[in-house]
């Protein structure tokens, strides 16, 4: 059985099928969490907000464009809704409790660098730090990206070559390449 690309399950969406929506979710649920998660480094929190962003997608689809991707689209929404579930969060917590960095017995795996990579990326101001996960995390195009975000791939490379500056100087800070 050829699976059905997203354009083809999206139109039987709008027909009324969901369980062409179903095969939309299993497609991309592990995708958009990953990056919520990334980006909130709050296992709960990306939990309710992938939830919150298929729930959106599902009643946002009649406004779909189908000259863009779907997966773009989504990253949108997902972005967007996480973004907005971080300013609701620090109305709630202080900055230090939404920065704190995991503890070693919930990613021993995780080598000090890495933890170090980690919290420079979440202490980047939120445009920079969707750029970087965008790019480096999912491995999208800058024409992916451009199209997630809006924005011209000129200007996505101009603020992505800017969020990797910041991204540097946090590591440089950190001593993160050995600089004392």
């Amino acid at each position: 059985m050829i699976a059905k690309d997203d354009n083809e399950l999206v139109f039987e969406v709008l027909q009324g099928s969901r369980s062409s929506f179903e095969v939309l979710i299993e497609r991309y649920q592990k995708k958009i969490f990953g990056m919520i998660l990334q980006m909130t480094d709050d296992r709960e929190l990306a939990k309710d907000l992938t939830q919150d962003v298929f729930i959106k997608a599902y009643t946002s689809l009649p406004g779909f464009n189908f000259k863009y991707r779907f997966f773009s689209w989504l990253y949108r929404i997902a972005l967007n809704e996480t973004l907005n579930g971080l300013k609701q969060r620090r109305h709630f917590e202080s900055l230090d409790k939404a920065q704190n960095i995991p503890d070693e017995t919930s990613r021993q795996d995780s080598s000090e660098s890495s933890l170090l990579l980690k919290q420079a990326i979440r202490e980047l101001k939120s445009s920079y730090r969707s750029l970087i996960l965008l790019k480096y995390y999912f491995g999208l195009s800058y024409e992916e990206i451009s199209e997630t975000l809006g924005f011209s791939v000129p200007k996505v490379k101009d603020r992505l070559f800017n969020a990797r500056l910041a991204l540097r100087n946090k590591l440089d800070n950190n001593s993160f390449f050995g600089n004392d």
